[in-house]
């Protein structure tokens, strides 16, 4: 897998962690916590979602979520993300293949994507950090509704970074179950737990 649509992936897990207001195991630091709290109260609140998405200012698509925990993310290159809380399917047309993530059970699934991270909360911005984690910085910026308008995640030992931003979100849409029962291409390569693998 190569590394930018790892990173795409993760991206995606830590909006589904935000939509669900889910994350585990985060040490507060200077009273984040409560603003933490709230803001991801607000989010869940919101039984679907719809928004455009910009990565890295290039890479467009379109997500949709439904409580709880479903996700699908559908990009302008033919890439497909899908989680129903169970498992995380992402499809590369380009390669063939299908990766399938356990999200239960799994260091590397959505609780251990942000466990051992110092929050700090400033208006509506958190910071989530760490000297041990993949990535040694993520922040979350939300709007005046709590929706959020960017993801941003830093990656340890150097500058380099991944962001997605939001736009056109919409909220309480009548979403299929269907969009998120996500079924592989059968001519595609399934590659279980791909996210668990070493870099």
């Amino acid at each position: 897998m190569s590394r930018g649509f790892r990173s795409f992936i993760l991206l995606t897990l830590v909006s589904l962690i935000a939509f669900s207001g889910r994350p585990r195991d985060l040490h507060s630091q200077g009273g984040g916590s409560a603003s933490l709290s709230g803001l991801l109260g607000a989010m869940n609140s919101f039984e679907t979602f719809r928004a455009n998405i910009l990565i890295n200012g290039s890479l467009s698509g379109t997500l949709s979520y439904k409580k709880p925990g479903n996700i699908h993310v559908k990009f302008s290159d033919g890439r497909e993300i899908s989680a129903n809380g169970r498992y995380l399917y992402f499809y590369s047309p380009e390669r063939g293949v299908t990766g399938k993530q356990d999200l239960k059970g799994s260091s590397s699934g959505i609780n251990g994507l942000l466990s051992g991270y110092q929050e700090t909360t400033i208006g509506k911005t958190i910071k989530l950090k760490s000297n041990s984690k993949r990535y040694s910085e993520i922040t979350i910026s939300v709007d005046a509704r709590n929706l959020p308008k960017s993801i941003r995640m830093v990656s340890s030992g150097s500058d380099n970074a991944t962001e997605i931003s939001f736009s056109n979100v919409s909220t309480g849409l009548g979403l299929s179950a269907s969009l998120f029962n996500y079924q592989p291409p059968t001519s595609s390569i399934i590659v279980e737990n791909p996210l668990n693998q070493k870099e």
